[in-house]
């Protein structure tokens, strides 16, 4: 057996590190080579990845906080509006010992928008279409900005009276 470079015919062998190939380069230059430019494109994408990202949420968050900016023809936001001031005075108000006697003992104890304890004398509005009580103090100004009840959210505007106009048109 000869040592040496050979080319691999008549026993001699060929020595796997010092093959070249077609292009006059090592095969483990070509591993070395390929290994840096799969780093190189996957460091790109993942930079890509996240500068979209970051453009995406910001811009998210500017149009959810300026809906001008976004869409021109976008539907208007959802405005709630909340019961007049004519509707609100219909709504049933009392003080508290009178709601005691008229609920016999399923009254509310404390009002649940400010949460302090109802006392014998506080008027109160009693909400027609749920039956929770409030203070009159704390639950005008939420009606007003809101058809919703506080605390199960059921909807206080009073549903439409049948006239005699709406039975003929229907």
């Amino acid at each position: 057996m000869r040592s040496g470079h050979g080319d691999g015919e008549d026993g001699d062998y060929a020595c796997i590190s010092c093959v070249t190939n077609s292009t006059g380069s090592h095969p483990t230059e070509l591993l070395n080579g390929l290994g840096y430019g799969l780093g190189i494109s996957l460091m790109m994408m993942l930079v890509l990845t996240a500068v979209l990202a970051a453009y995406f949420c910001a811009r998210r968050s500017n149009v959810a906080t300026n809906p001008q900016s976004g869409n021109e023809a976008a539907a208007p936001a959802d405005v709630e509006a909340g019961i007049d001031e004519a509707t609100l005075m219909l709504y049933p108000k009392m003080a508290y010992s009178q709601a005691k006697l008229e609920m016999k003992g399923t009254a509310a104890t404390c009002c649940s928008i400010c949460l302090a304890d109802y006392q014998g004398t506080d008027v109160l509005r009693l909400l027609p279409e749920c039956g929770h009580l409030f203070h009159l103090d704390c639950v005008d100004p939420w009606l007003k900005s809101h058809p919703s009840c506080p605390m199960c959210r059921s909807l206080q505007v009073p549903t439409p009276i049948a006239t005699p106009m709406a039975e003929v048109c229907h």
